[in-house]
């Protein structure tokens, strides 16, 4: 079974954590320890060392068969250049800027000449909406050199985050993909909440792909019965297999690549009827056959 793990995040900096100033909840501090006994996954740990996180991803990458991580974050541009020189024969990796700052679309210009393969966005920390014309620029940068574009929609970090803002739902994008069709637009998490509006997107724009990652926990809050098999169900009926992608949402270590996901992932692709070459798109084929496009 060959395997591009879409969605992983380098985890230099990074903390699973929520926004200090709730810190002290208790209810968002069992909430979180509820989430990791859930998945029997091990407390986290902080480790800052640039070259043992590279060298232990790598290790994780051989070990579980991976053919390639597309690392979405990395701590700063910098970084992730740094982070896919290190191996480039496994590593892929995408910019991270906020596309209303300034110079935002020379910055995404050079990391692609610098060897980055995309673009990712986490829509509710940018607070200029993301359609509106002063974001064209980049819009025009990331159109020009056919890369995805990954855009995190719906609720953003765990108990306690961001669940309003402008750029929280996913038809914010609606008439960009429209206008710059050669974007491979990828809405992660299934749409993190939003999916009658993620279905929509995607029925209306044939460059709007979306992926598998994470624990998507957000179908416990759902008004009504979510699960997996009715997700990878509906999203085939919807847009056919060709433009779902899978990704982990791996990150922090002791946990490494998250294997649980793509497990339960699979079973619900087998249990709704999914071809083993429906599978191999999904796993594979989709965001290959997208990174090989970028020019």
């Amino acid at each position: 079974m060959r395997l591009i793990d879409s969605h992983v995040h380098f985890p230099l900096g990074f903390s699973i954590g929520v926004p200090k100033d709730f810190e002290e909840d208790p209810w968002l501090k069992r909430e979180r320890e509820r989430w990791l006994r859930a998945w029997n996954f091990p407390k986290p740990m902080q480790i800052e060392d640039f070259d043992e996180l590279s060298n232990l991803w790598y290790r994780e990458v051989q070990q579980h068969n991976i053919d390639k991580i597309v690392f979405v974050t990395a701590n700063g541009n910098e970084n992730m250049i740094k982070l896919v020189l290190s191996h480039p024969d496994r590593f892929v990796g995408y910019a991270h800027h906020d596309p209303s700052s300034e110079n935002a679309a020379e910055e995404l210009e050079n990391c692609i000449k610098r060897g980055l393969k995309g673009y990712k966005i986490l829509g509710p920390k940018v607070n200029t909406p993301l359609n509106d014309r002063s974001l064209y620029p980049v819009w025009e940068v990331a159109n020009a050199h056919e890369i995805p574009v990954l855009i995190h929609f719906g609720i953003m970090g765990a108990a306690g985050g961001i669940a309003y803002h402008v750029n929280i739902n996913p038809l914010i994008i609606h008439d960009v993909a429209k206008r710059f069709k050669r974007i491979k637009f990828i809405v992660p998490h299934f749409g993190c909440g939003y999916l009658f509006e993620t279905l929509n997107l995607c029925w209306a724009c044939p460059n709007v792909y979306i992926d598998t990652s994470g624990s998507n926990q957000w179908m416990r809050w759902m008004p009504y019965e979510v699960n997996l098999q009715m997700l990878f169900r509906k999203f085939r009926e919807t847009i056919g297999a060709e433009r779902i992608i899978f990704g982990s949402d791996s990150s922090w270590f002791p946990r490494g690549f998250a294997k649980v996901y793509l497990e339960e992932q699979l079973r619900a692709m087998i249990e709704v009827g999914y071809s083993d070459e429906e599978i191999e798109k999904v796993l594979y084929k989709n965001i290959h056959n997208i990174l090989e496009m970028v020019k």
